[in-house]
């Protein structure tokens, strides 16, 4: 009777940590992926791209919706509120750079713009923010020059990225343009 009672318990606790796993939606097959890209900002285009998904079992296509660009205001305040060193730090990081790179080819920011958006960003931030701002912005200029080098770092870090060109490459000459800009 005792060694009956064990197997009734052992059966028992089975029967609740596999129901556990089935109130958490907890899968152990296949991951599901989606063919659909993740929205990076709200404001969208009408321009729409068609580009072939290839997966292993069959070919779909996605559209992939041009955005527009957030303000370099608001990727500088991304940059001095960027939570180094913390969890989910790095996935933070490439979100900001793909911002920044995103900004860096698809707008067209002139230089006297740009001067004068970072001047009044400046202008606003304490000697403590300032000193915080400048390490950030030198972990963001790490993984950018990363990216610039491999663009597919993006879609390893930022599940189903947009791309931010056509061709799929970002040019290092636009890059260093606006972070001359930014770092002084």
């Amino acid at each position: 009777m005792k060694k009956f009672s064990k197997i009734i318990g052992v059966i028992s606790i089975l029967a609740v940590i596999i129901s556990v796993f089935c109130a958490c939606d907890i899968s152990f097959g296949e991951k599901e992926t989606t063919t659909e890209p993740s929205v990076m900002t709200d404001e969208h285009t009408e321009d729409e791209i068609t580009q072939p998904v290839s997966d292993t079992t069959s070919t779909t296509t996605t559209t992939i919706t041009k955005k527009e660009t957030d303000s370099l205001d608001t990727i500088l305040n991304n940059i001095k509120d960027f939570p180094l060193g913390t969890a989910g730090s790095v996935t933070k990081g490439y979100q900001i750079v793909y911002k920044l790179l995103n900004y860096t080819q698809n707008s067209e920011f002139t230089a006297d713009e740009a001067k004068q958006d970072y001047a009044n960003f400046k202008a606003d931030l304490s000697d403590t923010q300032k000193i915080l701002y400048e390490e950030n912005l030198f972990e963001i200029d790490y993984i950018a020059r990363q990216v610039i080098e491999n663009p597919e770092l993006l879609s390893q870090h930022l599940e189903n990225c947009e791309p931010i060109s056509k061709d799929g490459k970002i040019s290092l000459s636009n890059y260093e343009k606006l972070y001359e800009i930014i770092s002084e």
